[in-house]
């Protein structure tokens, strides 16, 4: 393969700056070529070969499911490997990403071995072979030759598991799991690292940042880790989920000694879709 070339969509931008830190620090050379919606995505494709789409599901004017079907009804596009890389791992939206082709399913948050492993295997299901020299530190499981492998049905498309897609990590317990997830109550943010989860309870809350603290067990999240955050509520019998994407900003102890079991966390916002923003000011006014 030539120069890879790589679409990365999704509406915040510094979304898009994280994937891209990602390809610039895994692959050689790459070409990346980026848009902040659906529609420009559209626009984008019809008129730029590209060798790998990365798309966000929740987008405004067309989301990342509208984009992956009208791909797949594209002669150009129809078998090239599009990611799905989403905060949204529920069983339900994975499922709608096999029933329009996805390639992959890629959860965030997510760290460099997931990033890598979905690519490799996305091309992989496209009968596309990744040379080692195109990557900047290749991973064992990739071959050391620059033959492509002969073009297979991909077996992504419509045809993986949920457990093959996400790599285990759909946000539902399935219903026979040992440890059910805990319903999320008042107050409570739910963080999900590229490491693990840690539940948090709520201090403040804004359009642009939440305050929480949580215990100190086992996991403990990273300065500038990206983070998913999930709040949910009901109002008017309506149960509401605000899934936002983010990083964690600042962390403190609060105690000084150096056995303190209760730490605060500060999380700032990426996402910048405006349903997402209208959620938060909901759960804000209701709870302030």
């Amino acid at each position: 393969m030539a120069q890879l070339k790589i679409a990365v969509i999704d509406d915040a931008t510094m979304i898009r700056d994280l994937v891209k830190k990602f390809i610039r620090q895994n692959f050689v050379d790459a070409k990346v070529f980026e848009a902040d919606n659906g529609q420009n995505a559209m626009k984008l494709l019809k008129r730029q070969p590209v060798d790998l789409i990365l798309c966000d599901w929740e987008m405004p004017e067309m989301n990342g499911e509208e984009l992956l079907r009208w791909a797949r009804t594209q002669e150009h596009l129809k078998n090239k490997p599009f990611i799905m890389v989403t905060s949204r791992g529920d069983k339900e939206y994975v499922q709608k990403a096999i029933a329009a082709q996805v390639s992959d399913y890629l959860v965030k948050p997510f760290n460099t071995k997931q990033f890598l492993e979905k690519i490799y295997k996305s091309f992989k299901r496209h009968g596309v072979n990744i040379a080692r020299s195109a990557f900047i530190n290749a991973p064992q499981y990739i071959q050391n030759t620059s033959q492509t492998s002969p073009k297979k049905p991909p077996t992504g498309m419509g045809g993986d598991s949920l457990a093959v897609l996400t790599a285990g990590r759909t946000t539902q317990a399935a219903p026979n799991s040992k440890k059910p997830q805990k319903p999320m109550a008042k107050g409570i943010a739910l963080l999900r690292t590229p490491e693990g989860e840690v539940r948090c309870a709520l201090k403040q809350l804004d359009l642009n940042h939440m305050v929480g603290v949580f215990k100190a067990e086992e996991h403990l999240p990273r300065l500038l880790d990206q983070v998913s955050m999930d709040l949910e509520f009901h109002h008017n019998n309506d149960k509401k989920v605000v899934r936002i994407n983010g990083f964690i900003l600042s962390m403190k102890a609060l105690e000084p000694r150096p056995d303190c079991e209760r730490l605060q966390v500060t999380v700032r916002f990426v996402d910048e879709d405006p349903q997402k923003r209208a959620l938060i000011s909901e759960y804000v006014g209701l709870f302030s």
